[in-house]
């Protein structure tokens, strides 16, 4: 692989990174959907044992969750391409969020998450997506770790085969 088309990837996908949280912190789910191919996983970092299969199963945990305000600030993004249409990637993510989105900023928030994402990406006709991304919590401060209900296997979908 040419040092160009490896600097294309890297830089294709950590902006899919990027967009995910933008697209989180905005309350854009279909526009943080869209970032994942049709047969998608995605394990939630606070949830990371019970995967979601399948891009609509993706966009309907953000777009069905309670509203809050959140930021997302992603750093240490590594990316290794695989090659020209597959590559893995992981990056840091710390998160901060409140309850009520529509209050006056600034404001305190609940705690600290700190984890990491491992993902896989695939080169589609529409660009570079997500083909898993799999989340954990490895330290946090302030506040609680949230208890997320074990999720129905229709929330969820089906493991692919």
């Amino acid at each position: 692989m040419a040092p160009a088309e490896t600097i294309e990837i890297e830089r294709a996908c950590a902006r899919l990174i990027l967009e995910f949280a933008k697209y989180n912190d905005d309350w854009d789910h279909q526009a943080l959907a869209d970032l994942f191919v049709e047969d998608s996983t995605f394990a939630r970092p606070l949830d990371p044992t019970h995967p979601y299969y399948g891009k609509d199963k993706v966009h309907a945990i953000f777009r069905d969750r309670a509203r809050r305000l959140t930021r997302h600030i992603m750093t240490n993004i590594l990316i290794t391409p695989l090659s020209a249409t597959e590559a893995k990637g992981t990056s840091y993510v710390t998160m901060m969020s409140a309850p009520d989105p529509d209050e006056k900023w600034p404001r305190e928030g609940e705690g600290t998450f700190i984890g990491t994402f491992d993902d896989t990406f695939v080169k589609t006709d529409a660009g570079w997506k997500f083909k898993s991304r799999s989340g954990n919590v490895a330290l946090y401060q302030g506040g609680h770790v949230p208890v997320i209900p074990v999720p129905s296997i229709e929330e969820t979908g089906v493991p692919p085969k």
